[in-house]
């Protein structure tokens, strides 16, 4: 289990540990970098503000990267065997590392046009098929990240992230797309991403409205999620984001409506 129903049920530390895997796995597999992004809560962790008094920030307790189809190591070894060099061992389809308590993932995520689903191998790696990824990976912003890496060394890496754009498209898919899960976090990790964004939120929305021009893959399943699960309070995206979220009861309410809010703006309605 690496998603939890509420906010309040992430282990505090978990996105300093999540943080830490990324930073041990980033610099180990320099030579994919041009191949890989992040993406998932991390990614919208590093591209929204800081200490908000309304939302809390991001949690979570994986490192999501999107990557290329054609991501190889050629002689130089594989993903799967300098990963497990840092003990990082397979789970399923998952790679996965015991830190502090917790069980640290790694999930990997690819693009296989016209598939819409489905997995994929990637070098040596099992990749779940999203629509979106290529255009996450054609369009990232370089985040300076430092901390501790899992073994407690000092490290300060230049991390590729999916800009806010691309990055909406893959979690408004993660909540309503074909194989949405419709988890509650997902849909608060929406209304945080534009609410939150570093540039601002109208930047978000013009970012996001722009993929589709982009010839993003995943955009259309995108609006119609908007449409079905964003666009009223009443809604499944607001009445979860509502329940992620750790407030009381009024909280929930003006939530909801702030995600409904939101998933207008995006609309443009």
């Amino acid at each position: 289990m690496s998603k939890f129903g509420t906010f309040g049920d992430y282990p505090k530390n978990s996105l300093t540990s999540a943080e830490k895997a990324l930073l041990t796995a980033w610099r180990s597999l320099e030579r994919y970098h041009d191949d890989l992004v992040l993406v998932g809560g991390l990614a919208v962790h590093y591209l929204t503000k800081r200490n908000m008094t309304s939302l809390p920030g991001a949690v979570t307790m994986d490192v999501d990267f999107g990557i290329s189809m054609a991501a190889s190591g050629d002689q130089y070894g594989t993903i799967k065997t300098d990963l497990a060099g840092l003990d990082f061992k397979p789970d399923g389809h998952r790679l996965v590392r015991k830190y502090d308590g917790l069980n640290l993932y790694l999930d990997f995520l690819t693009e296989d046009p016209p598939s819409l689903t489905g997995a994929r191998m990637v070098d040596d790696v099992v990749a779940s098929v999203i629509p979106g990824v290529n255009r996450a990976l054609a369009c990232r912003r370089m985040v300076n990240v430092k901390g501790l890496d899992l073994y407690g060394a000092k490290q300060e890496c230049k991390v590729a992230v999916a800009d806010i754009g691309p990055l909406l498209v893959l979690k408004l898919n993660a909540f309503g797309g074909p194989t949405g899960r419709r988890l509650p976090k997902d849909a608060y990790d929406v209304l945080l991403a534009v609410t939150g964004f570093l540039d601002g939120p109208p930047a978000a929305v013009t970012a996001f409205r722009a993929e589709q021009k982009a010839g993003n893959t995943g955009y259309e399943c995108a609006l119609k999620s908007l449409q079905k699960d964003f666009s009223d309070p009443n809604q499944d995206g607001p009445i979860r984001a509502a329940e992620f979220h750790p407030g009381n009861a009024g909280n929930r309410v003006r939530i909801r409506e702030d995600v409904a809010t939101m998933g207008k703006l995006l609309l443009g309605i």
